[in-house]
């Protein structure tokens, strides 16, 4: 007889959404930091325990945390050995399609934890991966960030919670209106409160989140899947722009998904969103300060 499926919560982690991290000790998010040893691993892991704490509570058997900040390639944000030990950290996340190979069929649902708005999105340090260069970005006429890309990633598995700026809660429901918002902190109302405060409110909320799974919803698209990139503010794309890897970053981007590209923007289509982000990291190397 055929082992049953762990029950799976996947959990997207972010710094610069978590809680007491403000423009006071912005230093803290820097990875390697001394700020960051000392006070920002502490803040952001705070934030993951609550979640860990709400899904065992919950009946949640198995935990997959990526890490993302800082591509989560050096040495983890999250201090792991303060977390339970049914978690499971995703290594190399900075590789497309990575996090949903780890995770086995569809899981429970998604929890997005110390978030921040895309690019343009206001809020505390807003960007979309990396911006600069990155500026807008599109999905089949829908502008999305991390959240959005990373939904299209798990297509239509829920989004039960997102933790983090409140302006990124926003983001989030307008994507998937049901979604359970905790904000953290809010740059436009000036709210910065600490992590020992949101604690126990974010245990509250994303225990709600998992209680009311079937009324939640994720993202879904059908394919040809559609993206656009536009660069920062002064920034532009320059299609002979040379750098280590330009051969493979134009056989996939112009060859593999039939990508156009000029000054303003780069444009591509694929079959599948693993293929689309492997194309939006390959433009990303072909865009320079402008003038």
């Amino acid at each position: 007889m055929p082992s049953r499926r762990k029950r799976q919560l996947y959990v997207l982690c972010d710094m610069e959404g978590a809680s007491g991290i403000s423009p006071a000790n912005r230093e803290a998010m820097r990875h390697g930091s001394d700020l960051w040893r000392a006070e920002g691993r502490g803040l952001v892991t705070s934030d993951v325990a609550a979640v860990c704490s709400a899904a065992q509570h919950f009946g949640i058997e198995e935990i997959i945390l990526n890490d993302s900040h800082d591509y989560g390639v050096r040495e983890p944000n999250v201090l792991l050995k303060q977390l339970p030990g049914n978690v499971r950290l995703v290594r190399r996340p900075y590789l497309p399609g990575k996090p949903r190979k780890m995770v086995r069929g569809e899981p429970y649902g998604i929890v997005i934890v110390g978030q921040h708005a895309r690019y343009g999105g206001g809020g505390f340090a807003p960007h979309t991966i990396q911006s600069p260069p990155i500026g807008v970005v599109t999905l089949n006429g829908t502008e999305v960030g991390e959240i959005g890309l990373e939904l299209a990633l798990f297509m239509r598995a829920p989004l039960l919670a997102v933790i983090g700026e409140e302006a990124a809660v926003a983001e989030a429901r307008a994507l998937c209106p049901g979604v359970v918002g905790v904000p953290v902190k809010s740059l436009a109302r000036d709210w910065f409160p600490s992590a020992g405060e949101t604690a126990p409110v974010i245990r509250e909320g994303v225990l709600d989140a998992l209680r009311r799974r079937d009324e939640m919803h994720g993202l879904e698209l059908k394919p040809p899947f559609r993206f656009t990139l536009a660069p920062a503010t002064g920034h532009r794309f320059n299609p002979e722009r040379r750098f280590f890897t330009r051969w493979l970053a134009r056989l996939i981007l112009l060859r593999l998904s039939r990508g156009k590209m000029c000054e303003r923007g780069a444009s591509w289509e694929t079959r599948t969103i693993v293929g689309g982000l492997y194309a939006l990291h390959s433009a990303r190397g072909f865009i320079e300060k402008a003038g």
